[in-house]
């Protein structure tokens, strides 16, 4: 304990000594609960989830496939957070959420809501450009108790089959940020099912409404593998990064540390992707 204590200590004290806020920002896909995954099944991997969150102690998280009872579980292992989501196929409990939990110490929920990646994005339930699944995005408006920085997280998954249904969900992502955040500073977790060269990613980081990948301005060098989806059993390929943090009209943030979280016990994992975290510096007032 020794060990991780001091450093955490100077990390505390390096950034209350520059003026800065420390936040440390997650995205995880932590697969759903699907009663045929035998060892690999929920009960058995929330524990892994559970000591996961408490090593990395992420201040703000947004999760992918998250069922209604994942999402009870994860209340119980994550007590000091409050969260925002509802089903994907109702808009209430039914079918995958994609929630966004936060520190409830640090920060209070101004605003939130759902949209669906869909032609009709207001429509619970609503499926467009051939997607084999309905597909949702989750945001809210975060006030931060201790910076008075106020900012929007957006989370979200996309279509695992359909090319044009990423493509199209992209576009129309870029748009509602606009529409609902306007100026105000952004960050974008998700599962985009689709990697950094990819069209929907290229999308995401180009034009005048452009985000921008914390990969890509953390002041330290990334740490991790070079992939984020792992597979059951372990079976990663080099270059399959599909899970990503996007920084908008950052404000004054900054990115200190971008890594892929590898981590597991005798070869079993929390899920069948890795967690991305990265530490963001806001501005003091």
């Amino acid at each position: 304990m020794r060990k991780q204590f001091i450093p955490l200590l100077f990390f505390f004290c390096a950034n209350t000594l520059s003026g800065q806020m420390a936040t440390k920002v997650m995205t995880f896909n932590i697969r759903y609960d699907n009663p045929v995954d035998g060892e690999y099944g929920w009960k058995r991997r929330l524990p892994l989830v559970k000591e996961v969150m408490q090593q990395e102690q992420p201040d703000i998280i947004g999760l992918q496939e998250v069922l209604n009872n994942q999402a009870e579980d994860l209340q119980k292992v994550l007590p000091g957070y409050k969260w925002s989501g509802v089903g994907r196929d109702d808009g209430k409990e039914k079918g995958e959420y994609a929630p966004i939990f936060f520190r409830s110490s640090r920060f209070e929920m101004k605003e939130g809501s759902t949209f669906w990646l869909s032609e009709i994005p207001e429509v619970p339930g609503s499926r467009s450009w051939n997607a084999a699944c309905t597909r949702i995005v989750t945001w809210v408006k975060l006030n931060d108790k201790k910076s008075k920085h106020v900012f929007f997280v957006f989370n979200t998954h996309f279509d695992h089959a359909s090319q044009s249904a990423r493509e199209q969900s992209a576009k129309l992502l870029l748009l509602k940020i606009t529409e609902i955040a306007g100026t105000s500073a952004v960050i974008l977790t998700g599962d985009f099912n689709d990697t950094l060269n990819s069209i929907p990613v290229r999308t995401l980081t180009s034009g005048p409404a452009a985000l921008e990948n914390t990969l890509n301005l953390s002041s330290s060098s990334p740490e991790g593998p070079d992939y984020s989806f792992a597979g059951f059993p372990f079976h990663p390929e080099k270059g399959d990064v599909i899970d990503f943090i996007f920084l908008r009209n950052k404000g004054g943030i900054t990115v200190t540390r971008h890594s892929i979280i590898t981590f597991h016990k005798e070869d079993k994992y929390p899920s069948d992707h890795l967690p991305v975290c990265v530490e963001l510096e806001f501005p003091t007032p």
